[in-house]
């Protein structure tokens, strides 16, 4: 996983192969004392940032850690539309030895069920994205089938807030949002 950048100290975060690995991937120059990347069209390397994580607890962490380090790092690759989530499909149907159907979510399974006459569902719950091979993971690169949706902030002082309450030191404020949260939680 990677490091909490709200809570390390600038030369920890230089130390850090995942983050100067991710530094390096955009493209962007950054001020080596701060780590704060300067955020610049033209050199950014791709127009869209995508992560893709587990659909389990492990990579719901592992994208908060992501969006935490961006926003640490740079808030305009989200405040400019360049960061996205790629979600992997929650279900796997075979459909004969080699054909396989993807549902994205229980809607489109029980869509699905409503449509087939397959009486003996081979149906298969993803974890996420280990448990695909190559061939199988290309859904989520295929612009025509992949399921991606875009990270936005529509406030700046409520998201740096949340971030600081979330991901900062302090455990207080972190237990509050739970304690206050905990019932707008949905489990797959």
């Amino acid at each position: 996983k990677m490091l909490n950048t709200r809570k390390a100290k600038v030369a920890d975060i230089q130390k850090n192969a995942e983050i100067m690995t991710l530094i390096e991937a955009l493209g962007l120059d950054y001020d080596p004392q701060t780590l704060k990347l300067v955020y610049d069209k033209k050199k950014l390397r791709y127009g869209k940032i995508i992560i893709m994580a587990d659909a389990d607890v492990d990579g719901a962490h592992i994208k908060n850690l992501f969006y935490t380090n961006i926003w640490h790092l740079c808030p305009e690759l989200i405040l400019n539309g360049h960061v996205y989530v790629g979600e992997p499909p929650l279900y796997r149907v075979t459909l004969n030895k080699d054909k396989y159907l993807y549902l994205k979510d229980d809607r489109e399974l029980v869509e699905y069920r409503k449509k087939t006459s397959q009486k003996n569902l081979v149906l298969t719950r993803m974890k996420g994205l280990g448990e695909m091979d190559a061939k199988e993971s290309t859904i989520l690169l295929d612009p025509e089938k992949r399921i991606m949706k875009q990270v936005s902030v529509d406030d700046v002082t409520a998201a740096e807030r949340l971030f600081e309450d979330l991901m900062g030191e302090a455990v207080g404020p972190r237990k509050e949002f739970l304690k206050t949260h905990s019932s707008e939680v949905s489990i797959h």
